[in-house]
């Protein structure tokens, strides 16, 4: 948009008014010869010069500037998580599996779909079955360079172990990251810092333990930045809020433990200030996501979207500014 100055034209407003009062004194016979297109622009060089500002833009709306290269789609997996990312240098990560190991699974379909033949970096959040199980298509069927695990047993199945051993037969590079620790995931400005995990040796068959050793990972590129929980709860929300602070803070919030009401808590989401919040949940006998979690990330100014109205999500979208928020339900 090229603004008005001493030396230029008019604006086109005053150009109008004027030819309008011309054509009505033509309509009329009353046009004198004076009034023709050269006293037309001796008026338009003389006349001040107006400068119209842009319209800003909404007051509510959020603008996503992430570069070529970088996407995160939150794939829709039934009642489970499975997040696949794009990094713009040419690497690629796969969080969590979902619950279906098999070649018709969720999972499975958006791999091939996409054409995906190998995984950078894969990471288990947490022995769950609805996180891991689709991991065993994954090491079965792609090649895997790098597996990021915690230390936790989940006493309650034998399952993760068989996953894992599977991993060290293949001789896929093991990673234990702490909670503090930054990922080499490669050239190019990407930045991966890990907020929990559970990196000592240590089992349990409770399902809230096994929840809370979920690896945590705020990933950021140039304007962007996604925060993944896994089924993170509050009482380990709080810890990192307390060692983490300000660090936490993320456009794009993967809401823990599929919109629990044990999860998404004031302080924490106080501290992450999501814009976005994407729920990855499927039909279930246990109430997610609850109103509670819901209202929680309404009032925290979030956009929610969900995999079991809209299927698989992908951010950033196309369009610039996101949609209001989901309305309670």
């Amino acid at each position: 948009m090229h603004h008005a100055n001493k030396n230029s034209p008019a604006p086109l407003i005053l150009r109008a008014v004027f030819s309008a009062a011309v054509l009505l004194l033509s309509v009329f016979h009353f046009a004198p010869s004076a009034l023709n297109a050269q006293a037309l622009d001796q008026l338009y060089t003389a006349a001040p010069a107006i400068e119209i500002p842009l319209a800003p833009p909404p007051q509510n709306a959020t603008v996503y500037n992430a570069a070529p290269g970088f996407n995160v789609f939150f794939v829709s997996v039934g009642q489970g998580d499975s997040e696949y990312i794009e990094l713009p240098n040419g690497e690629n990560v796969l969080i969590d599996g979902g619950p279906d190991s098999s070649e018709t699974g969720g999972l499975a379909k958006f791999l091939s779909q996409k054409n995906v033949t190998r995984i950078s970096h894969v990471v288990l959040t947490h022995p769950h079955a609805d996180h891991y199980k689709g991991l065993q298509y994954v090491f079965s069927h792609l090649k895997v360079e790098n597996f990021y695990d915690t230390r936790m047993d989940n006493t309650g199945t034998s399952a993760d172990e068989a996953l894992r051993s599977q991993a060290k037969t293949l001789g896929v590079n093991l990673v234990y990251p702490a909670p503090g620790d930054k990922l080499s995931w490669g050239p190019g400005g990407v930045e991966a810092k890990v907020f929990n995990s559970c990196p000592l040796a240590v089992s349990s068959g409770d399902g809230k333990a096994v929840n809370n050793c979920s690896i945590t990972i705020r990933l950021a590129y140039q304007n962007a930045s996604v925060l993944f929980v896994g089924d993170s709860q509050s009482d380990v929300e709080a810890r990192m809020v307390e060692t983490f602070g300000a660090e936490l803070r993320s456009d794009v919030l993967k809401v823990g433990h599929h919109g629990s009401a044990h999860s998404s808590s004031d302080p924490f989401l106080a501290a992450v200030q999501p814009k976005r919040a994407y729920i990855e949940v499927g039909q279930n006998n246990y109430g997610h996501p609850t109103q509670s979690a819901l209202s929680r990330l309404q009032k925290a100014g979030a956009a929610i979207f969900r995999t079991d109205l809209d299927g698989t999500l992908e951010f950033p979208e196309a369009a610039s500014f996101g949609p209001a928020p989901l309305p309670a339900q």
